[in-house]
């Protein structure tokens, strides 16, 4: 397993796997491949993106690498220091708890303290593994800070 930083050709790789993992349990979304594109590149646009993606190594027919996971988010610049804006962490089902998440936001964190990155911020439900996930790898629920939603 390679993690490398995402580039603009990955985008439509991305899209497709983010639709196959989060239209199924336990999210349950309605994404078509289309309108993650659309996302992926609003994101990728925006200053200060920053991807990573993890890629299984060659197998036959194609015999080219294989995105099987990514990160992607933005800097948001703070008195503190920059930090990183997680919006979406996505691994395949097929490689879920087989330690590609890990490696990925192990090598993720590393990308980022290079840049000069001082934190990662992210939200989650609580009733999702992803939840757990964070939680395992250094994250920390804020209890001051509240999520506020409001439909138009």
């Amino acid at each position: 397993m390679r993690t490398r930083p995402l580039v603009e050709g990955d985008l439509d790789a991305c899209a497709d796997l983010f639709v196959a993992v989060f239209n199924k349990e336990p999210w349950n979304d309605c994404w078509t491949v289309q309108l993650a594109i659309d996302y992926f590149r609003d994101v990728y646009n925006t200053p200060g993106f920053h991807g990573f993606v993890i890629e299984a190594e060659a197998e036959p027919p194609e015999n080219f690498p294989r995105i099987i996971g990514f990160i992607i988010g933005t800097r948001k610049r703070w008195w503190s220091g920059d930090i990183f804006y997680l919006y979406e962490m996505c691994v395949d089902e097929a490689y879920q708890g087989k330690g590609i998440g890990k490696q990925l936001m192990s090598d993720t964190k590393m990308g980022l303290i290079e840049k000069g990155y001082t934190a990662i911020v992210l939200l989650t439900e609580r009733i999702f593994p992803a939840a757990h996930f964070y939680e395992k790898h250094g994250f920390i629920e804020s209890t001051d800070t509240r999520f506020y939603f409001c439909s138009l």
